[in-house]
């Protein structure tokens, strides 16, 4: 069974409601140039050649492509110049990843809320990436869309705040009240959550099904995730990354997080330095997707 498959099936995300509850909201479409991406990657046997024309079609791609390849996030030996370098050294998989990231920073948009920041909602976005990425790379399970899969997580939130907000007000109110976890809120008040907002997003842009599956699911325990067989793949470093907060409240315990971690193998030392070594790295990811914290 692959992971869609398991991820429909599971028992706390209905197939298809996620369909009917958004089908009258509207969205933001993800960006063309992206979507031409999505759909020329999805052919087979796609030639490079065919793509590095593309992605330097749009000057605000490729800026940024060549931004995230000579950051530390990758940490590639001397500066890559060109689109068709960073294709050669990077690969398709993780092009379309960091074209992933640029469709998410050009349609999330300020949506001018009293209680809602922007700045840390980037902050904990890019964050729960990078830290995503680094945990991936330490249980040894796929990474290379661990750090866009982490980055789309609560794409839903912003646009929800801005088309949406008549209804989803009271549910955002309410939870900065709260002491409770802002999807356990949805759930009560919408009888849906954030997560499967995400999820249809990411459907709705034909994003590869890994994406939809790790938005899905980032709210999800590890012992959920152990229940689905999930746990030993790279929705795992996502949905561990949900439960670290450097900016919300939206956060569970440090003692809860190094239970989750320690099921994955992490222990506690280990943990630090990952989150810290992931909150060094915010700002200047930050700064190479063009986005402001503060």
């Amino acid at each position: 069974m692959n992971l869609f498959k398991k991820f429909l099936d599971y028992a706390k995300f209905s197939t298809g409601d996620f369909e009917k509850i958004f089908a009258n909201v509207e969205m933001p479409p993800c960006p063309e140039v992206v979507a031409t991406l999505m759909q020329k990657l999805s052919q087979p046997d796609i030639d490079i050649d065919q793509i590095v024309p593309l992605l330097e079609s749009d000057a605000s791609l490729a800026a940024q492509i060549l931004k995230i390849a000579n950051s530390a996030l990758y940490g590639l030996p001397g500066k890559v110049t060109s689109i068709a370098k960073a294709v050669s050294l990077l690969g398709l998989t993780e092009i379309r990843n960091i074209a992933v990231g640029y469709a998410m920073t050009k349609t999330v948009k300020d949506p001018a809320k009293e209680g809602f920041h922007i700045g840390q909602y980037w902050s904990d976005s890019i964050f729960r990436a990078i830290f995503s990425k680094k945990t991936a790379e330490h249980l040894g399970v796929e990474s290379d869309e661990a750090f866009s899969a982490a980055l789309l997580q609560d794409i839903a939130i912003p646009m929800l705040m801005d088309k949406w907000f008549e209804l989803y007000k009271d549910v955002f109110y309410a939870w900065l009240e709260d002491n409770r976890r802002l999807h356990e809120v949805e759930n009560e008040i919408l009888s849906w959550n954030h997560a499967q907002a995400g999820a249809w997003i990411s459907k709705s842009w034909q994003l590869p099904d890994i994406f939809t599956c790790c938005i899905g699911l980032h709210i999800s325990s590890i012992n959920d995730l152990k229940d689905l067989n999930l746990a030993d793949t790279v929705v795992a470093p996502v949905a561990l990354s949900n439960k670290l907060s450097v900016a919300f409240k939206d956060s569970v315990s440090s003692e809860e997080v190094e239970r989750e971690a320690k099921s994955l193998g992490i222990e506690s030392e280990t943990l630090e330095e990952l989150v810290n070594e992931s909150t060094g790295m915010v700002s200047t990811i930050a700064g190479a997707l063009g986005i402001k914290t503060s």
